[in-house]
C-alpha cells in the first residue's frame, strides 16, 4: 500500500507524520510524507519553535510526486494537522489528484481542531475549514471527542450521546462524506476510570451502526 501522509512533523515527541510514518512502514506500507509544520515539539506543552509550511510548498512537493508517475499507485491520502486553513485547500487538492489518478484511494482525515480540557488550539478558520471543507471530502473521519462534539454541536456524555452524534454527522454530510467515523480519546458515562476508548461506525450515513471497537488502558 503507498499512502500520502500530509501532516505535521516535530523534532521531539511523537505526533502527526512523526507518528505515522514509522509504523505504517512496519505495517508494510510505503509512506510519502508530507509535512504541513516542523516544529520542535507539540504545541500542547504550551510553548515551541519552529514553522508552518506554506500551502505552496505542499502543492509543490506533491506535484514532483505527480511529475515521478507515482500517483496511480496511491492507496490513501492521510491528513492531520494543517497549520493554516490555507494548507487545507492545498490537500483537498491533493485528493482530487491522487482520487483522479487512483479511482479507488481513501482519504482519511483526522480533523485536528481541538481536544477536551484545552478546546480549539489551531488557527482561526482551521475548524470551519474541516467541517464545511474537509469532512465531506473525507471517506474516513478519526475525530476525538472534542472534534465529533464540535462538528456537531451534539453533547457526548455517554455512550448513546457518541452513537446519536456519529449517525448526525454522516448524515448530514455531503454525498460522499465519510462512510467510516472512529472516534477516538472517548471518555463517556460507561468508561471505567482506568480506562480510554474508541468508537467505530461504519456503513451508509443515514443507517450507520457504531460500535465500541476497543478498550484500552
Amino acid at each position: 500500500m503507498n499512502i500520502l501522509s500530509i501532516q505535521s512533523w516535530v523534532a521531539y515527541g511523537h505526533v502527526g507524520n512523526a507518528s505515522a510514518v514509522f509504523p505504517l512502514q512496519r505495517l508494510g506500507a510505503e509512506v510519502w510524507a508530507v509535512n504541513t509544520v516542523q516544529f520542535s515539539n507539540h504545541t500542547g506543552y504550551g510553548s515551541w519553535r519552529g514553522q508552518v509550511f506554506g500551502a505552496d510548498l505542499v502543492r509543490d512537493l506533491v506535484q514532483g510526486i505527480e511529475d515521478r508517475g507515482a500517483l496511480p499507485r496511491c492507496d490513501a491520502v492521510l491528513s492531520g494537522y494543517m497549520g493554516d486553513a490555507a494548507i487545507g485547500e492545498a490537500i483537498l487538492e491533493a485528493v482530487a489528484k491522487v482520487k483522479a489518478a487512483s479511482p479507488a484511494a481513501l482519504y482519511c482525515c483526522d480533523p485536528v481542531i481541538g481536544d477536551v480540557g484545552r478546546g480549539v488550539f489551531v488557527r482561526p478558520g482551521i475548524p470551519e475549514f474541516m467541517r464545511d471543507r474537509a469532512v465531506p471530502a473525507a471517506d474516513i473521519l478519526t475525530p476525538n471527542q472534542f472534534e465529533l462534539e464540535w462538528l456537531t454541536g451534539m453533547p457526548v456524555t455517554t455512550l448513546a450521546e457518541a452513537k446519536a452524534a456519529v449517525a448526525a454527522l454522516q448524515a448530514t454530510m455531503a454525498p460522499g462524506g465519510p462512510r467510516c467515523v472512529l472516534v477516538t480519546s472517548l471518555r463517556v458515562a460507561e468508561t471505567p476510570e482506568d480506562r480510554i476508548e474508541m468508537l467505530a461506525a461504519e456503513g451508509v450515513r443515514s443507517t450507520a451502526s457504531p460500535r465500541r471497537c476497543c478498550r484500552s488502558r
